[in-house]
C-alpha cells in the first residue's frame, strides 16, 4: 500500500511539474522557473522551517499558501513560481513540491537537449579535471552535459559515474568489493 501511495504522490508531483513546463514555456520563463526552483531546492535544504512548512500537515492549506508566497516573494521569486507553490499548497499538495522541482528540473534538461550526470568522487574535483570530465562525457554522450559532483570519501580513490540510468564505478571501494568477492569464491 506504502509504494502505492509513493508512487501516486510522484505521479502527481510529474503532472505538477509537466503543467508548470507548459505554461513557463509558453510565457518564455523556462530558464526564470528553472532558476527559482533550483534556489527553492536550496533554502528547504538549508532551512528546517521551510521543510516543516512544505511537509507538516499541521498547517491549514491557506496558511501554507500563504506563507510559500510570501517566502518567494521575500526570495525574490518569479509570479509564475509564487503561483506554483501556492496553487500545490491550496490543492494540499505543498509536501510534493520539491519533487515537482526536480520533475520540472528533468524537462528542462530534455527540452534543451542535456544530459545529467553525477561524478562521486573521493576528494574535491579541481577545476582542471571537471573540465576535462565534461568534455570526455560530452564526447561520449554526443550531446551538452550538465556535471554534478559529489565527495564521498567512503570511495577511497577513483569514481563513480553515473550518465542517465547507466553507472560505471572505478572505485577503489568497488575494486576491493569485488576482489574480497572473488577470495571468497577462490
Amino acid at each position: 500500500m506504502a509504494a502505492s501511495s509513493a508512487s501516486h504522490a510522484n505521479e502527481t508531483a510529474r503532472r505538477y511539474a509537466s503543467a508548470l513546463f507548459d505554461l513557463a514555456n509558453e510565457k518564455g520563463e523556462l530558464e526564470t522557473v528553472s532558476k527559482d526552483l533550483k534556489s527553492l531546492i536550496a533554502m528547504a535544504a538549508g532551512s528546517k522551517d521551510l521543510s516543516v512548512l512544505l511537509e507538516s500537515p499541521a498547517f491549514a492549506r491557506e496558511d501554507k499558501a500563504k506563507g510559500l508566497v510570501a517566502v518567494a516573494a521575500k526570495a525574490g521569486l518569479s509570479k509564475i513560481a509564487s503561483n506554483f507553490l501556492a496553487t500545490m499548497a491550496t490543492n494540499g499538495r505543498s509536501d510534493e513540491v520539491l519533487s515537482a522541482a526536480g520533475h520540472f528540473d528533468e524537462l528542462y534538461a530534455k527540452h534543451r537537449g542535456v544530459k545529467r550526470a553525477l561524478a562521486r568522487t573521493a576528494e574535491e574535483m579541481t577545476a582542471d579535471q571537471r573540465k576535462k570530465l565534461e568534455a570526455v562525457l560530452k564526447k561520449a554522450v554526443g550531446s551538452d552535459v550538465e556535471l554534478e559532483t559529489e565527495v564521498e570519501p567512503g570511495l577511497i580513490g577513483g569514481i563513480q559515474l553515473r550518465v542517465g540510468s547507466t553507472l560505471i564505478d572505478t572505485s577503489v571501494a568497488s575494486k576491493l568489493d569485488r576482489m574480497n568477492t572473488a577470495m571468497k569464491g577462490a
